[in-house]
């Protein structure tokens, strides 16, 4: 596995076409061009390219897996921090050692630029995709960029956390609030999220900025659904310091610069508590946690997307959620995968969620981000 960004020829070419199109390939001539061997009488694989220029086939685990070989390579662009998503990879590697995984990290939103600018210019190196903003996947849907297939291992999640055929939901991720009991009494830690707009905070709050995460975005959304827009004037006036990351707020509250982390990851918390020995406390607000779901899905472009369908069988399966809850400390939506060890089931918290439909919150994403402008950033027009 690489971080690095080297150029790469394609391999080999989606097919592409407005009209549908049906490939007969056979499994002995995959094998016999493997082994280099004059193919036998032959079983017959049907792999069918929609209208959107799609491929989406009924594959065997054994033909996927000898299409995925003569690939050899994958590229997976993420918002997941890169030591994880690096130890992730590895895990994958392990299971698949005839793939070259190719890592490319950044911010939900700088990651989406990047895929856009891919697009634009016909240079798509993408293959697979996981950012913390289902919008993102509903956009990329609508605009036929996403490769459909079904894989093996959705049929574990419920139906509210997939889009059937498209994204399938990879992790669940909480935001909590947090802060440094050494220079916070508990007593004076606020259980609320209207708690956060007392007087005696102002100054003293951190926030991820929306304008660059999308679980910020996500915090943005629900909260201003359960409290309206009001809630956000508030906060605003609150003169809260804005974060590009996780890690600049945990050394801002660890520095003093902050008291309080006004939107944390729930899982970073966790790690940096229980891993990197800092000092520092989750508040899970008793008015509710919000809570939203990273998808994985395949680009329609992206040069290997037969290696890309392996990795997103394994990010579903028991073993790859089981793999990511260790890793990142971060929730499982399958039911057969326990939570974080210490952490209490998703089902035992009060949880904000979207109440309504993603193709909604990809429409308002547009109009509250520049809301969000406004409000947080003067200079935004």
């Amino acid at each position: 596995m690489t971080t690095s960004s080297p150029h790469i020829s394609r391999g080999r070419e989606l097919l592409r076409g407005s009209a549908s199109l049906i490939a007969v390939l056979t499994s002995a001539v995959l094998v016999a061009g493997l082994c280099g061997c004059p193919p036998p009488n032959q079983t017959e694989i049907t792999v069918t390219v929609s209208e959107e220029g799609q491929s989406a086939g009924p594959l065997t685990p054994e033909e996927l897996i000898a299409l995925a070989r003569r690939e050899g390579e994958m590229w997976w662009y993420t918002s997941l921090p890169e030591k994880q998503a690096s130890d992730f990879l590895e895990r994958f590697e392990a299971k698949y050692p005839f793939i070259q995984t190719r890592l490319v990290r950044g911010s939900t939103f700088e990651t989406v630029q990047r895929i856009d600018r891919e697009i634009a210019q016909g240079q798509v190196k993408a293959d697979a995709l996981h950012v913390l903003d289902p919008a993102v996947f509903t956009d990329l849907r609508r605009r036929g960029e996403l490769y459909v297939f079904n894989p093996e291992q959705a049929r574990f999640l419920q139906p509210e956390y997939l889009d059937s055929g498209r994204w399938w939901a990879m992790r669940a991720v909480t935001i909590c609030m947090a802060y440094d009991p050494t220079t916070v009494p508990d007593a004076e830690a606020p259980r609320t999220w209207p708690e956060l707009l007392a007087p005696k905070w102002r100054g003293q709050v951190g926030l991820k900025d929306a304008q660059t995460g999308g679980s910020a975005f996500a915090q943005y959304y629900l909260l201003r659904e359960e409290y309206g827009a009001s809630y956000w004037h508030s906060m605003a006036t609150q003169n809260p310091a804005l974060f590009r990351s996780e890690s600049d707020t945990l050394a801002a509250l660890a520095s003093g610069q902050i008291k309080l982390a006004g939107g944390m990851l729930g899982y970073r918390v966790y790690q940096a508590s229980r891993t990197d020995g800092a000092s520092v406390t989750p508040i899970w607000p008793e008015d509710g946690v919000p809570m939203i779901v990273g998808p994985v899905a395949v680009l329609s472009r992206g040069p290997h997307p037969h290696t890309a369908r392996l990795f997103v069988d394994f990010a579903l399966s028991q073993e790859g959620q089981t793999a990511l809850t260790e890793i990142m400390g971060c929730y499982s939506v399958r039911d057969d995968v326990d939570p974080p060890q210490g952490r209490p089931k998703l089902s035992e918290m009060k949880l904000l969620t979207l109440d309504g439909s993603w193709e909604e919150y990809r429409t308002r994403q547009d109009r509250l981000q520049a809301e969000y402008g406004r409000l947080f950033h003067a200079e935004s027009e």
